[in-house]
This record gives C-alpha cells, sequence and structure tokens, in this order.
C-alpha cells in the first residue's frame, strides 16, 4: 500500500520544542481517530538537567530508557553520537516498532541525527519508513545542522522551525488543523 505520504521536517535547536510539537500533535490526532504510529525521545530531566532520553512507542504506549548522557572520560561498547551513549537492545526494539509503524496515517520520528546521518547506524528504519510512503503524513524531527542532508533525501519536505515551547504548540495546533481539514476517518 502506497500512500505516497508527505513529509514534514521539524527542526530547532536543542530543549526549542521538537518533542513538545510531536507529542501534542500525536495527541490531537490520536484523538481524532486517525492512526499515528512511530516513536517519541523523551527527555529525562534530574535537577534541571537532561539525562537520558527515553524512547515511547506513539501505538502501545510502551516506555524504555534509549540512551543516557556519557560520563566524561567513562569508555562504552554502546552506539555513541556527540554527549550521547545509547543503548543497542532498545535501538533494536525502536528499529522493530519503525518496521511495523507502516503503513499509517501518520508516522512520527522524533529524531533522526547523526547516529543516521553521519554513522549509518541508529534509526535506520526509520528512514526506511519515511522513504516508503505508507503514510498520509510523516513528521520527522531533525536537527538545523542537519536540515540540508534532510533536504537532499526528502526534497519536497515542508519545513517547520521551531523556536521555542510556546511556539511549538502554536504550531502544532496550526499544523493539525490545517491537515486534518480533509481528513474524514471512519468513526
Amino acid at each position: 500500500m502506497t500512500q505516497n505520504g508527505s513529509i514534514l521536517i521539524i527542526s530547532g535547536t536543542r530543549a526549542s520544542g521538537k518533542t513538545t510539537f510531536c507529542t501534542l500533535i500525536a495527541k490531537i490526532l490520536r484523538s481524532d481517530g486517525l492512526d499515528v504510529a512511530g516513536l517519541l525521545s523523551l527527555p529525562v530531566i534530574k535537577r534541571g538537567e537532561e539525562i537520558a532520553k527515553d524512547a515511547f512507542d506513539i501505538r502501545s504506549g510502551v516506555r524504555r530508557t534509549l540512551g543516557s548522557v556519557k560520563l566524561h572520560g567513562t569508555a562504552t561498547t554502546e552506539v555513541q553520537t556527540g554527549r550521547w551513549a545509547f543503548d543497542t537492545k532498545t535501538i533494536d526494539w525502536c528499529n522493530t516498532i519503525f518496521q511495523s509503524s507502516i503503513p499509517s496515517d501518520f508516522l512520527i520520528i522524533d529524531e533522526i541525527g547523526p547516529l543516521e546521518f553521519d554513522q549509518g547506524q541508529g534509526f535506520l528504519e526509520a528512514l526506511n519508513a519515511l522513504n516508503s510512503g505508507e503514510f498520509i503524513h510523516g513528521v520527522v524531527v531533525i536537527r538545523p545542522h542537519l536540515l540540508e542532508a534532510a533536504l537532499q533525501r526528502w526534497p519536497d519536505s515542508e519545513v517547520i522551525k521551531i523556536t521555542d515551547t510556546n511556539h511549538a504548540e502554536q504550531q502544532a495546533v496550526l499544523w493539525a488543523a490545517e491537515i486534518t481539514k480533509d481528513i474524514h476517518p471512519p468513526r
């Protein structure tokens, strides 16, 4: 089943509200009875600092530890990028989720980054899911420094640049209203 889905890229700096946008979109669309699939990368905050990320399966509600901030000078055998060390078993689980996320009405991928674009690791099945087009709309989070690479891969994508959490919430509500106006899910 190919739906030739459109892709929306959400971009912004660290802690600008990208995950807030995706979380709100998922909530709005699911409340409208639409099939929303994919993963959110939820921050784990301790004493005001992000210390870890959890992967949250939108369809099932299952949440698993995805990665944590590397301790300075600590060697690890886990998949690494920048300041993060990722759990390989959770990455495998996430890739299984992405494989089963299509077809769907809406595919949300929070996020694709240096692991995928630069190292050929991480959420590789997310790339395959996006390339499949087996959704009405795909929403993918991409950091600003990888935006050019993402647009080369998906040149017809729409881009929303998020500046802060309030902006993220406003943009999510506006975008959800715009894209659902012509969709009539079976009730």
